[in-house]
């Protein structure tokens, strides 16, 4: 396990220093509140679940908030990462999709403030709430992704990390 932590590790920091995201993605992470996230439980099964979401530009990750009684804290709590998948873009009428696979991990106690900056910026309604101690606070961190948008003028746009070189 602890070869595979240090894999896990290694991608992160590799994907994260070295990305730069396209601005169509940025600009249409922005206009969205809502993903689903696919965690690996402790098993090995996948558990989805209907997450609010904020994200960070440099490094590119994102940041979630979820009850410490909720499925998905198995794995949060289970392991120090996790692999995890993230779909933000279900809506016919958008038709655009970014679909990422990553790992997730809980917010250590120094990225707290992090954590705060981006999370309550865009769910300012949330922070009463937050300081509830039933709350858990996580992240997922990107490994790869794929990106689609039909509706643009020149037909199917597709972006994917494997394309980095070309962006």
């Amino acid at each position: 396990m602890e070869k595979k932590s240090q894999t896990l590790s290694t991608l992160i920091i590799k994907f994260s220093k070295h990305i730069t995201m396209p601005k169509e993605i940025l600009g249409y992470l922005n206009t969205q509140r809502v993903g689903v996230i696919a965690l690996e439980m402790l098993d090995g099964s996948p558990h989805g679940a209907t997450v609010h979401f904020t994200h960070s530009e440099n490094p590119f990750v994102f940041y979630f908030e979820t009850y410490r009684e909720y499925r998905k804290c198995e794995a949060l709590f289970g392991k120090d990462k996790s692999r995890a998948t993230f779909v933000v873009g279900v809506n016919e009428t958008d038709m655009k999709t970014l679909q990422l696979d990553g790992i997730v991990e809980l917010i250590k106690p120094e990225e707290k403030e992090v954590y705060d900056k981006f999370y309550f910026d865009k769910f300012p309604e949330k922070l009463e709430k937050s300081k509830d101690p039933k709350f858990v606070f996580f992240k997922f961190t990107p490994t790869w992704w794929r990106f689609t948008d039909w509706k643009t003028p020149n037909g199917k746009l597709i972006l994917c990390s494997t394309d980095q070189s070309k962006l």
